[in-house]
């Protein structure tokens, strides 16, 4: 069996959402960071807490990225009025994301 080559992601502050929703729709794993006002609500049964996030992409590629990162396909929030879906990840999990992804060379 062979290993899946590793999909293209970036970070996007709060106020590219534009550019992060291109980067997904061209067939990237955009991670946006998203306002923080979920904090301290709650989510299939989980505290929501700071930071705040969503890995925006296709689902195919999107299914694939949390495969890799130990997330579940019924997670994903759907496609609405564009043609790329996202997951909400937050807290510990999403500040390590978030500090990955900022300090690649």
């Amino acid at each position: 069996m062979t290993e899946a080559a590793p999909l293209k992601e970036q970070y996007f502050e709060r106020r590219k959402i534009r550019e992060a929703i291109a980067f997904a729709e061209a067939g990237g794993i955009a991670v946006h960071r998203n306002f923080d006002h979920y904090h301290g609500s709650t989510i299939r049964g989980m505290v929501r807490e700071r930071p705040f996030l969503h890995i925006i992409g296709l689902r195919p590629a999107l299914e694939e990225w949390g495969r890799q990162h130990g997330l579940r396909p019924e997670w994903i929030q759907p496609e609405k009025r564009r043609k790329v879906a996202h997951y909400d990840v937050f807290g510990s999990r999403a500040a390590d994301l978030i500090e990955s992804l900022t300090t690649r060379s």
